[in-house]
């Protein structure tokens, strides 16, 4: 039957993936074409290892098919539990392509529940950021990952962000006469504001000389791959001697706790500079740290004494 291949799960997958690739052609929208991408991969080869076909129809997928899919990404995929679910949540979305189309006749994901582990958050400390902050990179192509991060652990701003401010995004409050960045995120379109403190205004200053008058239009940060940044900020906290996997967002979860969090800003404030949509995603930064609790509680300690 000629029309059997529309209704073979990697054959609409693929699909799915060349009409993305079609509409998205935002740089905010490239990593997740990326774990599609990455989703499709395992499915094909889960596929031709496990079932020895080159392909399966919607039909064929029950429970056992989805439980030993999952069980293949944590494995074979050497996925971490929540990266699986992310993967299981995409392949869900392609199942229901079939689903609506009726090539299945029951819903073989109805009683799954796909549930993400909490997982704690890394950060650097107070110590760590002045221990990044001293140190001076010996090898040039270290400068801009180093100047990038910091400006994320001041800032809160995730990487597409930083790469996207331009000069017209920072303005001025005529009432105190300081500056706020002010710009709507790439990735949610919900807007940030985040003052331009003092460690941020020093760098503006070295990347964009007298950037009040220059173009409203000019980017302020010098431009890098998310990849190489990723690459050369390894290779820098390693020299610095800070033992964590510290990644490009790792600068903004930085800045939510120990910058913003720790030094007792509101989580409603942290929550709009973050750019947050709710106060439940801020939320999970407001681990308290003992810090914090030894801090607050030093009156009432205090005021307890016998």
């Amino acid at each position: 039957d000629k029309n059997k291949k529309s209704f073979s799960v990697l054959s609409v997958f693929a699909q799915f993936i060349i009409d993305m690739r079609k509409h998205n052609t935002l740089d905010s929208n490239k990593s997740n074409l990326i774990k599609y991408n990455t989703c499709f991969g395992h499915l094909k080869k889960f596929i031709s290892q496990e079932l020895k076909i080159s392909d399966v129809s919607f039909n064929r997928i029950n429970e056992n098919f989805i439980a030993e899919f999952e069980h293949y990404l944590k494995t074979c995929g050497r996925n971490s539990h929540n990266s699986a679910m992310k993967m299981m949540l995409i392949f869900r979305r392609i199942y229901r392509i079939g689903l609506n189309n009726r090539w299945t006749s029951r819903n073989a994901f109805a009683e799954k529940k796909l549930t993400y582990k909490d997982v704690d958050i890394e950060v650097l400390t107070e110590k760590e950021i002045q221990l990044l902050k001293a140190y001076e990179p010996t090898k040039n192509y270290l400068h801009k990952p180093k100047e990038l991060f910091l400006f994320s652990v001041y800032s809160g701003l995730a990487y597409i962000d930083l790469q996207s401010i331009q000069i017209k995004h920072i303005e001025l409050i005529n009432s105190s006469g300081n500056y706020i960045i002010r710009k709507k995120r790439v990735k949610t379109k919900i807007e940030f504001m985040v003052p331009l403190f003092g460690p941020l205004e020093e760098q503006l200053n070295k990347w964009c000389p007298n950037w009040k008058d220059l173009d409203p239009e000019t980017y302020i940060a010098p431009k890098i791959s998310n990849q190489k940044y990723n690459e050369y900020l390894k290779e820098l906290i390693a020299l610095v001697g800070i033992n964590k996997r510290v990644t490009s967002h790792i600068g903004r979860h930085t800045f939510a706790t120990t910058v913003a969090l720790e030094n007792g800003v509101g989580i409603e404030s942290v929550s709009k500079m973050l750019g947050h949509s709710k106060i439940a995603q801020t939320q999970k930064y407001a681990k308290v740290t003992t810090l914090k609790i030894e801090r607050e509680t030093r009156g009432l300690f205090e005021k307890l004494k016998y």
